[in-house]
């Protein structure tokens, strides 16, 4: 019997600095714990390939080769691209060995500025070549994340055309909202265009402090006026649309990322003390693949 085809979750939103990369970063760890996952950095700035850390696990001059051959152009190139196997240097990053099981969890870099130049200069139907890259790996993967640009473009059109689920980030801080008719706007057309249907969207708000007034008010914009603006646009009133539990402003997101280590990782290893984290975690994890 042919294996069920992969589900692709997108991280994305319009605005950059909202946790975008650090949800789908703990994101693919999560589901790496019982299922085979690969991760992709589809963002021209290459945060996630420089938060992964592969200099320090890979051979300099192999890595160097690899990110010839193998990096998300190929898929604007319409060539095969062997993603990188990171298991192993979670399970024993040189420093500790993980306390978090893993099962499988690929890596697809981010070569940097150049992606989004290749995307522009595909040929014909290049908002779909990232859909038929996977489509073409269905039966090796369980979950693909992808961690996409914050803007308006080819590369930002290939994953809203690619994923199965959007999730959503968004700060709870004053102006998280400036800019979000356009990228609904968005989202909207895409839908229409493509007759795109998504399982589900998820709304995250991160960064949260319940001591600001103004975290409070911007949350209870995200959970009224955004849903109720998303409601408003005739393609995406038609998709099942959810609203996660807060992510907390925490210093541990940043302290993870700082020392290169995959967020629940980090958090047994360093910083035991904040398991609650790993258990929100675990929540929005559960939340995102239910069917």
């Amino acid at each position: 019997m042919k294996q069920k085809k992969q589900k692709i979750i997108a991280v994305t939103n319009q605005k950059g600095g909202v946790s975008k990369t650090t949800t789908a970063q703990a994101l693919a760890r999560e589901l790496a714990k019982e299922h085979r996952v690969l991760l992709i950095d589809f963002d021209g700035q290459a945060t996630l390939t420089e938060l992964v850390d592969l200099t320090t696990h890979f051979d300099k001059a192999e890595l160097d080769e690899y990110m010839i051959e193998n990096n998300a152009i190929n898929i604007f190139e319409r060539k095969k691209i062997l993603p990188l196997d990171i298991t192993g240097t979670i399970v024993n990053n040189g420093n500790f060995e993980t306390k978090v099981p893993i099962k499988e969890l690929h890596f697809i870099p981010s070569p940097g500025n150049s992606l989004g130049s290749a995307a522009e200069s595909a040929s014909g139907g290049k908002d779909m070549l990232l859909k038929k890259f996977l489509d073409k790996i269905g039966d090796e993967y369980d979950y693909v994340v992808i961690d996409s640009l914050p803007g308006v473009s080819t590369l930002f059109k290939n994953v809203l055309y690619a994923a199965d689920v959007l999730v959503i980030p968004i700060q709870t801080k004053t102006n998280a909202m400036a800019g979000s008719n356009g990228f609904l706007e968005l989202l909207n057309d895409v839908a229409g265009d493509y007759d795109k249907v998504y399982d589900n969207i998820f709304i995250l708000p991160t960064m949260y402090n319940k001591g600001r007034k103004d975290d409070n008010d911007t949350y209870a914009e995200i959970r009224t006026v955004f849903l109720d603006t998303m409601n408003s646009f005739e393609h995406l009133s038609k998709i099942n649309k959810h609203l996660l539990d807060v992510i907390p402003e925490r210093a541990v997101f940043s302290s993870a990322q700082s020392y290169r280590v995959f967020l629940q990782d980090y958090i047994e290893a360093y910083d035991s003390g904040k398991r609650d984290i790993l258990l929100l975690i675990e929540r929005m994890t559960k939340e995102i693949i239910k069917d």
